[in-house]
């Protein structure tokens, strides 16, 4: 077996991987073609494996990030029982044999998932770092305890919008869709992702059992707004939402989002925002009352006219 073939059966065999590292994501966010996998082994075991996107364009080699996935990174295998003098310097000396089977490439521009806190491995081989931010509820076993966590306007948009608006579970990803896309028209700006891109996701959480798509909605049949969540054996995640202009005073997208945690507790551990950097975008995450976790964005260029170019855009 080649290294893909290794990871594709590694995600088979083995439990509790972030969904962002599964071979089927990959399929879905970068297609068949267009991503690869590095493997490190001692004595037979996987110790560590890695799967990366590969985007060709103007004839340059670029390793880099798929839209709508939180983050990548190396999964690095524990053997229990096995003695380590360092979990750390075991996590770096996986990283650093991986990095070696690295194939060439003109851009690397990664996000880490948050679970990889130090990236020195990366630091010394000439990587940039910079961290990025995301909240997360870490503990979804007693709701009562989340709600009361929530800042008091949410709470109050909340009870709102329940009484305005029904939540509906819906398998129409092209509705969807369509209100996700009011979001980025309302702000002038070209939606990132095609709605086959979607599909494509979606077709892939569908076979696998792990999305749920929601609707808020009042009695006249409006949509107000729509969420789109994901998740793993430790952790929900939503991906992506949208609302109606219209209705933006209803309260629906607090309420949606409740509805989603709450649906989430009976799935997983723990529910991530995925967040983002845009300040009210983030004021309106931490209004839920989740930890802010850090996560690493890692870049390296290897072509100097890229350098240039990239520097010259900054």
């Amino acid at each position: 077996m080649n290294d893909k073939e290794k990871y594709r059966h590694y995600c088979k065999i083995t439990k509790d991987l972030i969904l962002f590292q599964q071979d089927w994501w990959m399929d879905a966010v970068c297609g068949k073609d267009n991503w690869d996998s590095i493997v490190y082994e001692n004595n037979g075991n996987i110790v560590g494996a890695w799967a990366y996107p590969i985007k060709r364009k103007y004839n340059l080699k670029l390793i880099a990030m798929p839209m709508l996935t939180l983050g990548m990174g190396p999964i690095i295998t524990y053997f229990p029982g096995q003695k380590y003098a360092s979990l750390l310097s075991h996590e770096q000396q996986v990283i650093e044999e991986l990095h070696k089977q690295l194939p060439p490439f003109d851009l690397f521009d990664l996000y880490f998932l948050p679970i990889y806190k130090n990236q020195m491995a990366f630091h010394w081989k000439g990587f940039t770092q910079k961290t990025r931010y995301t909240y997360r509820i870490n503990d979804l076993s007693n709701l009562d305890k989340v709600f009361e966590e929530f800042n008091s306007s949410i709470r109050s948009q909340i009870r709102k919008a329940e009484k305005e608006t029904t939540i509906i579970e819906s398998e129409d990803i092209e509705l969807f869709y369509k209100i996700n896309s009011l979001t980025f028209k309302r702000q002038n700006k070209k939606v990132p992702y095609s709605l086959s891109y979607v599909k494509q996701i979606d077709e892939a959480c569908k076979n696998n059992n792990c999305r749920k798509i929601l609707f808020a909605k009042d009695n006249e049949g409006n949509i107000h707004a729509t969420v789109y969540i994901v998740w793993d054996n430790q952790s929900a995640y939503y991906l992506m939402g949208g609302a109606d202009e219209t209705y933006k005073s209803s309260g629906a997208y607090s309420l949606l989002l409740w509805s989603a945690i709450k649906i989430s507790a009976n799935l997983t551990k723990q529910f991530n925002f995925c967040g983002s950097m845009l300040s009210n975008v983030e004021r309106f995450f931490r209004s839920f009352g989740g930890e802010q976790i850090p996560y690493l964005h890692l870049k390296k260029v290897n072509n100097k006219a890229l350098s240039i170019l990239l520097t010259l855009k900054k």
